[in-house]
């Protein structure tokens, strides 16, 4: 797969890429040459080359996405796959090509680690120390509305869709962390019990909260420089000191 914008180097993904750089640019400025001279409501077209079937797709604001098939692929699930890289995508055509380097590397990331092992809602236990911190401690509410700004803060810059995995595929592997669900608009809920509760959060429950925000900004800063800066542009004093850790080196890569 490769994506051009006529602004960038085209980025290529795939097992069997072996293209050096002048290549992959001689091949992108051939493919936006040809579809420079296609009519404007043409908006894909297909050819086989060698063993594969390469598909273009003309995306909004001057987008390529170069697909190569092989036929093995099935055709079902090549149209399902496709139409969600194509939508998300446009949801920040400004800036597909990172966004499209991040889903290559949330994919990769992801297909072979194995999901946390499942624990009820409430599964951290209440400790004494927590009773001793008094309202001023943050509880679940001020956790959950943090994160909510942070997400609508990366949302600008990666679309609600790369958002959402990133979110699910940094989670660390706290049983606790499983209680907040990362819904389709990129919100955070937990159960309703526990949101209502007054019962503020333990040091080590905030450093695990803390530990999850600095993976998801370290995914996001390996394509969008100064992510941490841009995403958190949302966030008051006290969600910034709530989310993040001391040092924003601490979460690049």
């Amino acid at each position: 797969m490769a994506l051009i914008d006529g602004r960038n180097r085209p980025f290529f993904f795939g097992p069997d890429i072996s293209l050096n750089s002048h290549q992959q640019d001689a091949l992108a400025q051939g493919i936006q040459q040809v579809v420079d001279t296609t009519p404007a409501n043409f908006d894909t077209f297909s050819f086989r080359f060698a063993n594969q079937l390469t598909h273009i797709y003309k995306l909004d604001q001057g987008l390529i996405l170069l697909v190569l098939v092989t036929d093995q692929m099935p055709l079902t699930d090549y149209r399902t796959a496709i139409g969600q890289l194509k939508a998300t995508l446009i949801e920040a055509p400004h800036n597909a090509v990172p966004t499209f380097r991040l889903l290559a590397g949330c994919v990769t990331l992801g297909s072979g680690s194995a999901a946390p092992a499942a624990s009820p809602a409430g599964g951290a236990q209440p400790e004494a120390a927590a009773s001793k911190q008094g309202t001023l401690a943050p509880g679940y509410q001020e956790v959950i509305a943090a994160l909510n700004h942070l997400s609508d803060g990366a949302t600008q810059y990666l679309g609600k869709t790369i958002v959402i995995n990133t979110w699910k595929q940094s989670r660390p592997a706290h049983p606790w962390l499983e209680q907040f669900d990362v819904q389709r608009d990129g919100h955070f809920t937990a159960a309703t019990a526990v949101t209502e509760s007054q019962i503020p959060l333990t040091a080590e429950q905030r450093q695990w909260v803390k530990d999850w925000v600095a993976a998801f900004m370290g995914r996001g800063g390996r394509t969008i420089r100064n992510f941490q800066a841009l995403a958190s542009s949302r966030l008051t004093p006290q969600e910034q000191a709530l989310l993040l850790v001391p040092s924003p080196q601490d979460c690049q890569t």
